[in-house]
């Protein structure tokens, strides 16, 4: 679980409820509009349904447990694997890490050793696992795509709501005079929505899950290295350098210290 995630989402809306409660004095049943609801909400929720495949709106569960609850592997944790592993090939030669890779719960990691293992070809290896990287940063687009639908249209929907008000209130002037409230308070709070949609929800979910992407990328790129230098047999000492190089240099400074 992401603590960063849980103290962004306590924050942002206890600032939007203690805002209402106050200017309400307490009565928040104030800023709900039905109409708004179902032409903001539901409007934008339908843009994400028109722009994209049924295939990505089925992840959507998957792709918001991934922004909440995804963790990146300690990078210092992984480099001190890929010693290990290199260690072992070195001494007692490729076949030795079957063992490892049976219990090496990282598919990728777990694919490319054991294409190492098999003497496959390391132009093949490294192709196949580029390959492999890129689809990933694909299928994340997709996940992320929904989200950045979501909140663009937001806004857009929450203008229509505002007309809509706005054309009721104007041809009720001169009536009603609860009518024109009715009117203007859908138009203020279908504005309000798409702000919170856009601003608050899709926006900042949108961005972290091209973050973790990112980051899982990252990842495997390491892995890609330390496998092909592993196959290459190069000196143990040689791969934790190679490793070491796609992190910062407070990084490095960690990592020697852990050692």
């Amino acid at each position: 679980m992401d603590i960063a995630t849980i103290v962004g989402i306590i924050v942002a809306f206890s600032g939007l409820i203690w805002a209402m409660y106050e200017q309400s004095e307490g009565q928040l049943g104030t800023f709900f509009s039905k109409e708004a609801v179902v032409v903001v909400i539901a409007g934008s929720a339908a843009a994400g349904l028109m722009s994209l495949p049924m295939k990505t709106i089925k992840d959507i569960f998957g792709i918001l447990k991934k922004w909440f609850f995804a963790k990146v592997p300690p990078v210092n944790d992984l480099v001190k694997q890929m010693v290990g592993y290199a260690e072992v090939a070195r001494r007692d030669g490729m076949l030795a890490l079957e063992d490892a890779v049976k219990k090496q719960p990282d598919p990728f990691l777990r694919k490319g050793l054991q294409l190492a293992i098999d003497g496959t070809d390391p132009e093949i290896i490294e192709h196949t696992l580029q390959l492999e990287i890129e689809a990933l940063g694909e299928r994340h687009k997709n996940g992320k795509k929904f989200f950045e639908t979501v909140g663009a249209y937001g806004p857009g929907f929450g203008l229509t709501a505002t007309l809509i008000g706005q054309i009721a209130m104007f041809k009720n002037l001169g009536t009603d005079i609860k009518k024109i409230g009715a009117g203007l308070s859908l138009a203020l709070c279908a504005t309000l929505y798409g702000c919170i949609i856009c601003n608050a929800i899709c926006g900042p979910i949108a961005n972290k899950l091209g973050i973790r992407s990112a980051e899982e990328q990252f990842i495997k790129e390491m892995i890609l290295v330390g496998i092909m230098s592993i196959q290459a047999g190069d000196n143990p000492h040689v791969v934790e350098m190679k490793m070491l190089s796609f992190l910062s240099e407070k990084e490095r400074q960690t990592f020697q210290k852990r050692k």
